[in-house]
């Protein structure tokens, strides 16, 4: 399989949008501890979309 790196325009405005939102929901649920903190996640999300 091949992979090729990718690049994707992201203000740091919506990544830190989205992380907050992450954080929110993370709080309003009581969830614990994740492997990747908001930024990164929110990050993948972007990336995967």
């Amino acid at each position: 399989m091949l992979s090729y790196p990718a690049a994707i325009r992201l203000s740091s405005r919506t990544l830190n949008h989205l992380a907050d939102r992450i954080r929110d929901h993370r709080q309003q649920r009581g969830s614990r501890w994740r492997r990747l903190n908001p930024g990164r996640q929110a990050l993948l999300a972007l990336a995967h979309l």
